[in-house]
């Protein structure tokens, strides 16, 4: 009798601590659920904040670079197991560099985004912006091999464009429209116009590029720029790239975009500095040089201020390279009304400004052409000679 009620007894034990156990392992689990919850929407909400923090980052891009860079800063920070925030954050970054001559930094950080994410949006933009520091160093064989390497990500990208997110739909078209433009760039410098002309008429000046102001105000500026488009007389020609300047000025001062306002400025700048086009280009569209010519300038003048207040805007904007073309314009101004000493300053400052200038080949040697032509115009022919 005894056996048996200890044999009850301890089967009575056996269910009750079972009990307390199951108990416990279904507190166990339901607190693990609860935390794994919790850091599910914790990182979800950091991702979001990091995505965000690029985003403003991104629209910062031709407006101010130090906001540019601070918000790239910020989502870096956050970004912790987060790789594609990160190599988002660091093209961020490369753009400011980039802006600031800082080519070693620049490639640096666009390494780091290679070897940090397979992601291939973010390895396009990447790619890209090798592409652009390539052609600013005059390193074609490498420039081709940024190329493909874009090529590759895009093509990646359009098997799978259904399953892009609208905000990397948005991004992709910022992605594909910057290499037509760096491409065509590329091609321009090249002497290849044709292609040049090729190369950028793949972005759809009516279609998704619309959705990116900046890259819309980009597509203005190249084609008004030059070598791109073709008509029937010089004038007509004028006349049209006139045009897309205009539309990158009004649209760039509407949404504040300095870089695109300044860089129109000097492209209009550039197109009036002949005296028959400017004639031309004055008589037929008064209004819209009545708008430009804010300080009641001259017509002779008018080219040489619009290069003055181009130069203003780029070095309030901070890019370097710019800047030094924007130098070199307003002395191409100054020469064209004779006066070559003024033109002269303007040359010795597009290269002393800022010694980094030197790491840009082709703009040191558009700039040393420059220097030759005005000092053969000063008969100094030593230094017209050293120069060229």
């Amino acid at each position: 009798m005894f056996v048996v009620n200890l044999q009850q007894h301890i089967m009575k034990f056996n269910q009750m601590s079972y009990t307390k156990i199951s108990s416990m392992s279904t507190c166990v689990i339901l607190f693990c659920l609860f935390a794994f919850m919790l850091v599910s929407c914790h990182d979800k909400t950091k991702r979001e904040e990091v995505d965000r923090l690029n985003d403003i980052s991104y629209q910062y891009h031709y407006r101010d670079l130090d906001s540019t860079f601070q918000y790239a800063i910020r989502a870096r920070s956050l970004a912790a197991d987060y790789n594609d925030g990160e190599a988002e954050a660091l093209n961020n970054l490369a753009f400011v560099y980039m802006a600031r001559m800082d080519y070693a930094r620049v490639a640096t950080v666009l390494d780091s985004v290679l070897s940090l994410t397979d992601n291939q949006l973010e390895l396009l933009v990447a790619n890209v912006q090798f592409m652009r520091l390539c052609q600013r160093r005059s390193a074609n064989k490498d420039f081709y091999h940024y190329r493909q390497q874009a090529i590759t990500c895009m093509r990646r990208l359009d098997e799978d464009e259904q399953l892009l997110s609208a905000r990397q739909q948005h991004r992709l078209i910022y992605a594909k429209s910057e290499y037509a433009i760096v491409w065509s760039t590329y091609l321009y410098y090249m002497k290849q116009h044709l292609a040049s002309a090729k190369a950028i008429s793949e972005i759809d000046a009516s279609g998704a590029v619309v959705k990116d102001t900046a890259q819309l105000l980009a597509y203005y500026y190249n084609v008004g720029a030059g070598g791109i488009l073709t008509a029937k007389s010089h004038s007509e020609l004028m006349q049209l790239e006139f045009d897309y300047l205009m539309r990158c000025y009004l649209l760039s001062r509407q949404y504040h975009y300095i870089f695109w306002e300044a860089n129109s400025l000097q492209a209009i700048s550039e197109h009036l500095q002949r005296r028959s086009d400017c004639r031309r280009l004055s008589s037929d569209n008064v209004q819209e040089i009545d708008f430009l010519n804010v300080d009641q300038m001259p017509d002779s003048l008018l080219a040489g201020n619009l290069a003055q207040r181009a130069l203003v805007l780029f070095e309030r904007y901070g890019d370097v390279y710019q800047t030094a073309g924007a130098w070199r314009t307003l002395s191409e101004a100054y020469r064209s009304i004779g006066d070559y000493s003024s033109a002269l300053v303007c040359l010795d400052n597009a290269l002393g400004k800022d010694t980094l200038v030197n790491s840009a080949p082709d703009l040191v040697a558009s700039i040393r052409e420059q220097l030759s032509i005005v000092y053969s115009a000063m008969d100094n022919k030593p230094q017209s000679d050293l120069n060229r």
